[in-house]
């Protein structure tokens, strides 16, 4: 009992799909977050024109003041002038930033609609302190102070290397100055980004792992998924109409080699063969009412075999006879009449 409760198979594609519903899914947010940076950053250094015209507009707009008198409607109008140039300034790096957050949650576990509904056991404060301190909380921890020491330890690493220039930009005028900013600025988003880009891909194959980790399951859970879909209506009805839809498919393959169609004639056709050498008595290959007595007579007719309208035997037969099955004694005598004029027809044509 303790191996077939022992979680050591993979997750079935239901148990999967049970769990993107309830809104489990691998989801890294380092991914997310080095995408942001990358194709930011990438905006700022080549399509942030505007932006930075914005901002150089904004800083001279701000000089106009020094050694003015402040007033509330000098502070308004500064403020009111910040706040719009800003919002304008960054409105196209706030639309692709959030884009890329949808982008990139998408891509890592597609589409994904969950219904609002309040869980009180969430209030829970003893399960919210275990969840605070529990292995994988811990572990996100660690994976944040690690970063953060690597950053920090880059970045004292950039600004050794760079501190002159920033000493040296001092003493230059202002757009010297301000490209200066820019240049130094990249070089600390550089190595920034190839920081997180390499958390973000590690970040990406633990999430995953550990996601299909814990929704590893038992053979006994296996088993009991298994007869849980074999009860559904719903898998009960595909199984039922694939099987019907193979079985119709089976008995047109078999019409071509029948001997004759008996119909009724417009409801119920039923296709015979007897092949004298391996088979006691004439056998049902094909039979169908309705639209599939029309499609066997239309084959029928393609394979110029003989279509016999006898109502009666064609309605007994279908009632009583399956597919595959030798036609019993009962009908001898009047499948007997029917063979010997389809062997005459056949002598005839040959």
């Amino acid at each position: 009992m303790a191996d077939e409760e022992e979680k050591t198979e993979e997750p079935t594609s239901k148990k999967i799909e049970d769990a993107k519903k309830e809104g489990n899914v691998p989801k890294s947010m380092e991914v997310t977050g080095a995408a942001v940076l990358l194709f930011g950053s990438v905006y700022l250094l080549f399509f942030s024109g505007f932006t930075f015209d914005s901002i150089k507009k904004l800083m001279l707009f701000s000089y106009n003041f020094i050694g003015e008198e402040m007033s509330p409607a000098v502070y308004y109008s500064i403020g009111y002038t910040f706040i719009i140039t800003a919002v304008k300034a960054l409105a196209p790096l706030f639309a692709l930033v959030l884009v890329l957050a949808l982008v990139t949650n998408w891509t890592q576990f597609g589409f994904l609609a969950i219904p609002l509904k309040i869980d009180l056991q969430k209030l829970d404060p003893i399960k919210g302190l275990k969840n605070i301190f529990g292995l994988k909380k811990a572990i996100e921890a660690l994976k944040l102070t690690l970063k953060l020491i690597i950053i920090v330890a880059v970045m004292f690493l950039v600004l050794a290397l760079t501190h002159k220039a920033f000493l040296a930009m001092m003493d230059k005028e202002f757009y010297s100055t301000f490209n200066t900013i820019i240049e130094l600025t990249t070089y600390f988003l550089a190595a920034i980004l190839l920081i997180i880009l390499i958390f973000a891909i590690i970040d990406f194959f633990f999430t995953r792992h550990y996601y299909f980790k814990s929704l590893k399951m038992s053979k006994q859970e296996i088993k009991d998924e298994y007869k849980n879909m074999e009860g559904d209506p719903q898998v009960k009805g595909r199984i039922r109409k694939i099987q019907m839809q193979m079985h119709s498919k089976r008995m047109m393959n078999s019409v071509p080699e029948a001997d004759v169609v008996i119909t009724n004639p417009t409801h119920y056709a039923v296709a015979l063969k007897y092949d004298s050498s391996s088979d006691n008595a004439p056998k049902v290959v094909a039979k169908g009412i309705d639209f599939i007595a029309l499609k066997i007579k239309d084959i029928a007719r393609e394979n110029d075999i003989p279509i016999i309208e006898n109502p009666a035997l064609a309605r007994s037969l279908h009632a009583q006879i399956e597919v595959d099955q030798e036609i019993p004694g009962e009908f001898y005598k009047a499948l007997a009449e029917i063979f010997s004029y389809v062997f005459e027809l056949k002598k005839k044509k040959r």
